[in-house]
């Protein structure tokens, strides 16, 4: 999502004399820096906080800018992140509303051979421990990845062991799975991914719906019209940036 605006500036230079000419150069490579910074620093995060609901640091904090020459500052979203989802990638689908982002998680259930290819994974709030933004914190994913890799779950004494219904691997259940519940009745459970801790037998099963399965990948509808929002900005503050940057310049 990278953007690339013009801004013209001829009116500013309408009348220099040549003195005066010598510091645009300099006064506009001070100027669209500035405003490189307060796009990536104040507009976007701004604009993000009202279409967004309750959007993290990470993501408010993840347009970059760079000054490129005296007259282009680039814009971009962060990409390749080492750990979680990368913000160019996640943000697109809501600037030109397209299928969503498919999360590192939903990816791995599909790679690793647990999930069918149309099923991605929808977490059950109400059963996950939540960050303060709301959102299902990154040690649940993990703590679910990490048992699902183990399939038959931690073996220590009193941990969770975590499944999913279905799971297409080798010796997975390819249907609803049978699970013995504390009415000790075999019920079938519905697609998604759980948590079990103790058993039936014992008196102590504690068992959990961490995420549903959707059977298609859902929708993220046009909210953040990233470039046309950047556009304007610098229509309305692009001159009066420069015209400040350039009577500093000639001081």
């Amino acid at each position: 999502m990278a953007a690339t605006i013009t801004h013209n500036i001829d009116a500013v230079l309408k009348g220099l004399d040549l003195y005066a000419r010598t510091k645009v150069p300099k006064a506009a490579r001070v100027a669209i820096g500035r405003l490189g910074f307060d796009i990536a620093n104040k507009f976007v995060p701004d604009r993000m906080n009202i279409v967004f609901e309750r959007p993290n640091q990470f993501t408010l904090k993840s347009l970059n800018y760079k000054v490129v020459s005296n007259y282009e500052v680039q814009l971009d979203f962060r990409k390749d992140v080492g750990k979680g989802n990368d913000p160019a990638r996640y943000l697109y689908p809501s600037t030109v509303g397209a299928p969503a982002y498919e999360t590192k998680f939903s990816r791995y259930l599909h790679a690793a051979g647990i999930a069918p290819p149309s099923y991605y994974p929808v977490p059950v709030r109400s059963n996950l421990k939540l960050n303060s933004y709301g959102k299902p914190s990154q040690g649940e994913y993990t703590k679910a990845w990490n048992g699902l890799q183990s399939r038959y779950g931690s073996k220590s004494k009193g941990a969770y062991r975590y499944f999913s219904v279905p799971d297409m691997r080798p010796g997975g259940q390819s249907g609803g799975m049978r699970f013995r519940s504390v009415s000790a009745r075999s019920n079938r459970l519905g697609n998604g991914i759980y948590r079990v801790k103790g058993s039936k037998e014992k008196g102590n099963l504690d068992l959990q719906l961490l995420f549903t399965y959707a059977k298609s990948k859902p929708r993220t509808p046009n909210i953040f019209d990233y470039q046309s929002f950047v556009a304007k900005v610098v229509e309305r503050r692009a001159e009066g940036t420069f015209r400040r940057a350039f009577k500093e310049a000639l001081k």
